[in-house]
């Protein structure tokens, strides 16, 4: 079993607290039915490499999980998963209201069979131990796994397999539909900017999203782009300093310049999907776009398509949904060109 994984035992095992205290939403932009992982934050800071993922019967869609939710068999709006990966299985079977299970959960150590698997409850690992503190799953004649003694705690009897899909997909790429895309995105961005250009403040930002006219349309809520943007517009000082970047000297008009320094890029290739390290942004499935700028600012040759690379080309990361984009990220190679000493400095 791994490192990462012992970890984690060791840390559940030792914590007091709940998970619902512990977790973070993980959702983003798309809403807990799409959270990595079903929001399982012990998957989610694993990684975990998941071979297999059930469900009990009947709750296997989006629109019965809301069903569940309002008749009351689920606390939340969570897949109630069993999620194996090696040797532990992560669950989050307790948003199920009529279960027993100790709350604090969140994964369970697996114990495979030939006709299924057991999920040990007590906290050792040892597979040959006694079947009353195990849930044994097996393989049902007409399909899926029943749990004869998941009744007793509270939980369903009948399970079945539904592996999640491919997290984040990677359209066809096209990159002279994805620059017809960059410049309607970009016109639309440039006009949901236009109250920020001058005198922001955080509350100006806050009312407009309270009053319903964010840049939500073009801009991801939430993401590194969002706070990227309200920092510019409000304290381009703080801005630049939290940077960082060797010979930055622009500290006024940031956002203005970005929306200039937009105007003039075109789309030059894809980088794939961004390796996010923040487990709570995984689900924006967000696309690294790599950008042509005016004046040879490349930063090196783009890479070959769908391969992702720093230090070079400047990037912008994009979530798309069917023709319409909203940005997610500024990479910092397009930073360093955005804060970059001018002959009028």
């Amino acid at each position: 079993m791994s490192g990462a994984v012992r970890m984690l035992l060791l840390l559940v095992a030792c914590a007091a607290t709940s998970s619902t205290t512990l977790a973070t939403e993980p959702a983003g932009a798309t809403g807990p039915l799409q959270a990595p992982y079903d929001g399982n934050h012990w998957a989610m800071l694993a990684r975990a490499q998941i071979q297999a993922r059930y469900l009990p019967a009947g709750l296997s869609d989006d629109g019965a999980i809301r069903r569940a939710v309002a008749d009351g068999t689920l606390r939340e709006a969570v897949y109630p998963s069993l999620q194996l990966a090696d040797d532990v299985a992560y669950i989050t079977i307790n948003a199920l209201t009529a279960s027993t299970l100790d709350r604090r959960k969140d994964l369970l150590w697996l114990c495979r069979q030939a006709d299924g698997f057991r999920l040990l409850l007590d906290d050792r690992p040892d597979c040959n131990g006694d079947d009353a503190h195990s849930l044994r799953f097996e393989q049902a004649a007409a399909g899926g796994l029943v749990c004869q003694a998941c009744a007793a705690l509270g939980l369903p009897t009948r399970w079945e397999r539904h592996d999640r899909p491919a997290r984040c997909p990677l359209p066809a790429w096209d990159r002279a539909a994805a620059q017809r895309a960059f410049e309607g995105w970009r016109q639309r961005f440039e006009q949901d900017m236009q109250p920020y250009l001058r005198d922001a403040t955080e509350a100006l930002w806050q009312e407009r999203a309270q009053a319903g006219r964010s840049a939500d349309t073009t801009v991801v809520p939430g993401s590194r782009a969002s706070d990227a943007l309200v920092a510019m517009s409000t304290s381009p000082d703080r801005f630049v300093d939290a940077a960082d970047m060797p010979g930055a000297l622009r500290r006024s008009a940031l956002l203005p310049r970005l929306l200039a320094l937009l105007r003039t890029a075109t789309v030059s290739g894809r980088g794939g999907i961004y390796p996010e390290p923040v487990p709570k942004f995984e689900a924006t499935c967000a696309q690294v776009w790599y950008l042509q700028l005016p004046g040879g600012s490349t930063g090196g040759p783009v890479p070959a398509q769908d391969t992702f690379e720093r230090g070079g080309a400047p990037f912008i990361t994009i979530q798309q949904d069917g023709g319409q984009l909203r940005l997610a990220g500024l990479s910092r190679e397009l930073v360093e060109v955005l804060l970059a000493p001018t002959p009028t400095d």
